[in-house]
């Protein structure tokens, strides 16, 4: 048997559904500044310790936001790191962190 969910009142799915628009909508702006440099991978990873909505970002999503690195380039580099697909940024472990710089030419 399934736990249920709790039943949540209009106002609270409204502010719920408000808070998710928000964190989605700032995941998408750090990808943009990753993307055309302004932030850097490692300013990132300090923004992450102090950002919830940061540190949830898909590891894989935040690797094909970087400059010239694609999906599948993003694929290879998570492999070689040993880095899982479904990895988050606030999940990755000293050494993963490591080989990612290592990967990145960091």
């Amino acid at each position: 048997m399934s736990p249920t969910p709790p039943s949540l009142s209009q106002e609270q799915r409204v502010a719920a559904s408000q808070l998710a628009v928000a964190n989605r909508r700032r995941r998408a702006e750090v990808k943009r500044l990753v993307k055309t440099g302004e932030l850097s991978l490692e300013a990132l990873f300090s923004l992450a310790e102090n950002e919830e909505c940061v540190a949830q970002m898909r590891a894989f999503d935040l690797i094909s936001a970087l400059p010239a690195i694609g999906e599948v380039k993003a694929r290879r580099i998570m492999q070689d790191a040993a880095i899982a697909q479904t990895r988050r940024v606030r999940g990755l472990g000293p050494k993963q962190r490591a080989e990612l710089f290592r990967a990145l030419g960091r």
